[in-house]
């Protein structure tokens, strides 16, 4: 058995849990950087006897769930108005996706976080010879651009178990998966913090949802709570004469940030936050040349509007 010989399926589930929904190999296949599995994540029920001498008291089973860690690179749709090939892991793991074709020349794709009615998913996490199954899955996503390097999706999935089998990995058509994009000036734009133009090398997005194993009696399930979203980047320092970063943390001001990757039609991806709060900015350096860091936190304005994605 090898560790570099895996392969992941993945599927929306028509209803929670439908127990019917089986992912294609021809259809529903990862493309993926990397892969890992815990195939039983959970605690062990203690027992604590009390006896007349020492040692270990025997455990009964608690509630276990399978969890997956997927990483694949945010890459493009190739089309305008066609979801891309990430898509559905994206929304498992709490976002609605919004495709919007009215008008030719302007299709695009949106994802926004929501606060209810999640879609589920069921994945086929192939580890060479061995098959992990999760049914009833939601998750948290993580995006990485950073400057030199490829735009990075890190989805973490926690699912229902099912029983380990074996099987022989799957034939997968991955010709759905568009080549991603590097992060570079070529294809970047600025990014724009507090209405300013800002050239980066780092830029991260957590979604940070909170993902739990409900273990209550005949309503055990998978479900997202709450989130904490937030993020960190380094810029180019303006000097505080152009955008006093240090002052509109002291005072806890907000604005707006926007990332756009891509530059043609069907490859642009843009990332829009209204409202974030910025913390404690520190200095860097970048090659000799001055940089800012700094953490952020996106704040909702209407509800579930504090960050969305847009395809275009």
């Amino acid at each position: 058995m090898r560790t570099n010989r895996r392969a992941m399926l993945f599927a929306l589930e028509s209803a929670y849990n439908d127990g019917t929904t089986t992912p294609d190999a021809a259809t529903d296949a990862l493309l993926m950087r990397s892969i890992d599995v815990t195939p039983l994540s959970g605690n062990d029920i203690e027992r604590n006897f009390i006896r007349p001498y020492y040692g270990n008291s025997p455990v009964a089973p608690g509630e276990k769930h399978v969890q997956v860690q997927v990483e694949f690179e945010l890459s493009p749709s190739g089309t305008p108005g066609t979801a891309p090939a990430w898509g559905k892991t994206l929304r498992c793991c709490g976002w609605a996706e919004v495709i919007d074709t009215t008008t030719v020349g302007a299709e695009t794709v949106t994802y926004s976080m929501v606060s209810d009615d999640e879609d589920s998913g069921v994945f086929f996490a192939h580890v060479d010879g061995t098959l992990h199954k999760g049914r009833g899955a939601h998750g948290s996503a993580q995006f990485t651009l950073n400057a030199e390097s490829m735009p990075v999706l890190r989805a973490t999935l926690y699912a229902l178990i099912s029983p380990v089998t074996a099987a022989e990995l799957p034939t997968v058509d991955l010709s759905t998966w568009v080549d991603g994009l590097a992060i570079n000036t070529a294809n970047t734009e600025t990014l724009q913090v507090f209405g300013a133009a800002s050239p980066f090398s780092q830029f991260t997005f957590d979604q940070a949802a909170d993902v739990k194993q409900r273990k209550v009696v005949g309503a055990n399930d998978i479900a997202i709570t709450g989130r904490s979203p937030s993020g960190s980047f380094t810029i180019d320092d303006p000097g505080v004469d152009v955008v006093n970063f240090f002052e509109k943390a002291q005072n806890a001001e907000t604005g707006p940030l926007k990332l756009t990757h891509g530059k043609n039609a069907g490859e642009i991806i843009e990332f829009n936050m209204p409202s974030i709060g910025i913390a404690s900015p520190s200095y860097a350096d970048g090659d000799g040349v001055q940089m800012l860091s700094m953490d952020y936190k996106p704040q909702p304005i209407d509800g579930n509007d504090e960050v969305t994605i847009v395809l275009k």
